[in-house]
């Protein structure tokens, strides 16, 4: 049957054609699925137009349109092309139609918003139903479009554009014929940076034989001759081959004549338009080849067609073996429900998105997949069954899990960095360190065995850490122990134990069964314990411990090997701070006691050798001149060597008091004390020895009894008020305050002295410690000894001592004591309310 070709009048103006009553069926070698196939995701717009009326659209065309496949189809093509262009449109469809070629041209259509759009169309002539019809493919260059006319408006604002666009665009000079200028996309098109392409000749990026014939054509179309150079190649820095459109114009850029091409990458259109053209046979052959599954259906999914990769993913070996078998037979059963449902929606929708499901072999092993499926219709639109691609993603999922692994990893390691970092207390780091480890791991008991300097190893001893305690089954005529209370042997009599294998190889040591492994230890055995793992902690290539989990699960720690070596190695650098930080504390605790100490001598010796420079003066004195002294004279050298005595006594009590204080044999006699006459007492007694100050007490009118020495309490008021005389300039006032609450009494002694600095008040109840401030060198004299005592004198009641100061405004000490209780009765403030 011959075909009869239309005339131009088929493509007249649509206003003067109606659309058919039906879509005429499709011709057996050009179905619309197989258009769908080859076009659906196909970077341009694809139409094909049958007497002007559109018969096919892909989606690229429904987005350049606005409109829906529904909405296009039937409708006449010269409806979508804005009025000023249709006369040029009709003329190249009719071309084509009658098997004229017709270079790709640019015109514009307008959208379902009324927007228009520049397109460039290239054509082809294809059989339709028996009868000659057009293929077109468009491309969006609006915004190339928008770009020509900027140049030509602003030099200035070119590169902008030009920097912005996505299709390549090379600026060349007119007279030398090099490169000048390449936008990103253009250097990404060829391979070459922008340095490269500068000062490159225009050739140099063409195939050498056929440069004479390219350059004409581009000549050609910058001169408006034609409408676009097509189809020329490219040559790559790869040395590949790559196919562009261009559209070449001339414009002054900085003051000279440039020639500007616009290069639009149709490889992968060429290659599709090639596709096309092949037979039927070819199709077929791409068909078997694709790498995934592609099965057909008919609606009661009973498989019609089907792939070699079908075949080998199910580990058939013919494809009679499932031809008229449902596609269920290839799904695991649990999952049936779920692909059911998806095919129910792409019969609904005509497509599916991608599903995972569980793939059946023949021999019944079962594999992960995806599944993405598509419903297909014969020529009257009435669906015939699906088309569905199969993926076997077992590797993508084996590659997810090592990720989402390798997260809760990193996040267990962050966990366990944030802890031990916590502190530099070395035992504390230790434990921190099995602490958060045995989280992590799941482990039953985890442990640390270090290794000692000379060789040994710490296992039980202070650097042996185990937590938690794992414990063990009751032994006959025996109490359930925990596993840290069973001795373990020694190391020495296990030459080859897993401690010292470890650290004599410096490798990990993994065990997935200890059953099946000899030399075991039996109190993990006893233990129930399974499987262990241990790795070496080293610090600079020197192994310091060994970090030990262990589980009553077998295989507990296989795949864990690498997130244990991580926690070991993190281990050692705190394990090495940890150990630093306490070798600078010990190095600094010896320093302050050496300097402590040089202060006690020098301070203790001043404090000898004024008591006793006076009693040596005052007794030469009293040798050498006896009976030319008076009476008199000799009775007042006579008080002061008395005085030297007297202060020579105090400071050695003191240093004998803070001495049993601190081995603990000082002996306190308590007894049920009423203190407000003690502290009437004291504060007379300082009265006449310091009256240029006035004292003042004040207190309730009746305070509980204390448990408390009479004679060192008396000792730590005396101390308190005798330093807010040393520190406190004459004429101002020292007063004492009592408070009371349930459980104690507090004694506060206030002055208006100079005050103590905030980095000392810390630091003056320490031994041999004296402020820096006081009123003069004279009465701010002494070894630092006196509120040591006190200190240790009040924690002797259990109570507490401590001082508040503001620099030139005076200074509170404050030290409480218990009130009397007698046994099984409530405390004395409490029976006198």
């Amino acid at each position: 049957m011959g075909t009869e070709r239309k005339s131009a009048d088929s493509y007249s103006d649509p206003r003067s054609s109606a659309a058919p009553e039906a879509s005429p069926s499709l011709h057996p070698t050009q179905p619309k699925d197989l258009f769908d196939s080859l076009f659906a995701d196909a970077p341009t717009g694809v139409y094909v137009a049958l007497n002007g009326i559109i018969r096919y659209v892909n989606r690229r065309m429904q987005v350049y349109t606005g409109r829906t496949r529904g909405d296009l189809q039937g409708q006449h093509y010269l409806r979508l092309v804005v009025s000023e262009d249709r006369d040029r449109v009709k003329q190249n469809l009719t071309k084509v139609a009658n098997g004229e070629h017709v270079l790709p041209y640019d015109y514009r259509i307008v959208n379902e918003a009324g927007d228009a759009r520049w397109v460039t169309d290239t054509t082809t002539s294809i059989q339709y139903q028996d009868q000659p019809a057009v293929l077109g493919s468009l491309l969006d260059i609006t915004e190339r479009k928008t770009v020509e006319q900027a140049l030509k408006e602003s030099e200035e604002g070119y590169k902008t554009l030009f920097e912005s666009a996505e299709e390549g665009i090379l600026v060349a000079d007119s007279e030398t014929n090099k490169f000048v200028y390449a936008n990103p996309a253009m250097c990404k098109m060829l391979g070459y940076g922008l340095e490269e392409l500068w000062g490159m000749d225009r050739s140099a990026i063409h195939p050498k034989d056929e440069w004479t014939r390219i350059a004409a054509e581009i000549e050609a179309q910058a001169g408006g001759k034609t409408e676009m150079a097509t189809n020329i190649p490219c040559t790559t820095k790869g040395g590949g081959t790559l196919y562009v459109d261009i559209n070449a114009t001339k414009a002054l850029v900085n003051g000279r004549e440039c020639s500007i091409g616009f290069f639009r990458d149709i490889t992968e259109r060429k290659r599709i338009e090639d596709e096309l053209l092949q037979s039927e046979g070819k199709l077929r052959a791409m068909f078997k080849s694709i790498a995934d599954g592609v099965i057909v259906t008919d609606l009661q999914v009973l498989m019609t067609e089907l792939n070699d990769a079908t075949l080998f993913l199910h580990g058939f070996g013919r494809r009679e073996e499932l031809l008229g078998r449902t596609i269920l037979d290839l799904v695991a059963e649990e999952d049936h429900p779920k692909v059911i449902e998806a095919l129910r929606r792409t019969f609904l929708q005509g497509h599916s998105g991608h599903m995972e499901y569980t793939l059946l072999t023949r021999d019944g092993k079962q594999t992960n997949a995806e599944l993405s499926a598509a419903l297909m219709r014969d020529k009257s639109g009435k669906p015939t069954g699906f088309i569905m691609i199969v993926k076997d993603i077992t590797e993508r999922k084996r590659a997810e899990e090592e990720i989402l692994q390798r997260n809760r990893e990193l996040a267990a390691l962050h966990q366990v960095l944030t802890s031990i970092t916590q502190t530099l207390d070395l035992q504390q780091v230790l434990r921190e360190i099995v602490s958060q480890v045995g989280t992590a791991l799941e482990s039953s008991y985890t442990s640390i065995v270090m290794v000692n300097e000379d060789g040994t190893l710490g296992v039980g001893s202070e650097e042996y850490v185990d937590i938690p305690s794992l414990a063990i089954k009751s032994r006959q005529n025996s109490a359930t122990r925990r596993i840290v209370d069973i001795p373990p042997s020694a190391i020495t009599a296990r030459p080859h134990g897993a401690t010292r294998g470890i650290i004599n190889s410096g490798q990990p040591h993994l065990v997935d069964n200890v059953d099946a492994t000899e030399g075991t230890n039996p109190v993990l055995l006893a233990a129930g314990i399974k499987s262990y793992a241990g790795v070496p902690i080293k610090v600079k290539n020197t192994i310091i411990g060994v970090l030990f989990v262990h589980s009553t699960r077998k295989s507990a720690f296989s795949g864990k090997m690498r997130l244990l070596i991580a926690f070991a190695n993190e281990a050692g650098i705190a394990i090495e701070n940890a150990r630093l930080y306490k070798d600078a504390s010990t190095v600094g605790a010896l320093r302050e006691a050496d300097r402590l100490k040089t202060e006690l001598l020098a301070n203790v010796s001043h404090d000898l050798r004024t008591p006793l420079t006076s009693i040596k003066g005052y007794s030469t004195t009293i040798l050498r001149h006896y009976q030319k002294l008076s009476d008199d004279e000799k009775r007042d050298f006579l008080k002061e060597i008395d005085l030297a005595s007297d202060r020579l006594t105090e400071l050695i009590e003191n240093l004998l008091q803070l001495s049993k204080l601190e081995a603990g044999g000082f002996r306190m006699n308590k007894e049920p004390l009423s203190i407000d006459n003690l502290i009437a007492n004291a504060v007379e007694d300082i009265q006449q020895k310091a009256k240029g100050y006035s004292f003042a007490v004040k207190s309730p009118k009746s305070l509980p009894l204390v448990q408390a020495d009479p004679r060192r309490i008396r000792q730590v008021i005396d101390n308190l008020l005798g330093n807010a005389v040393k520190y406190s300039p004459e004429g101002t006032e020292i007063t004492v305050i009592c408070e009371v609450d349930d459980q104690s009494l507090a004694v506060h002694v206030k002055d208006q002295g100079v005050g103590i600095s905030a980095n000392e008040i810390e630091k003056i109840f320490e031994r041999f410690y004296q402020a820096a401030s006081g009123t003069s060198s004279h009465k701010a004299g002494g070894v630092g000894l006196g509120l040591a005592i006190c200190k240790g004198i009040i924690e002797a009641h259990k109570g507490h001592i401590w001082a508040q100061s503001e620099m030139g405004k005076g200074s509170i000490f404050t030290f409480t004591l218990p009130l009397y209780q007698r046994e099984g009765s409530k405390p004395e403030s409490q029976r006198t309310k």
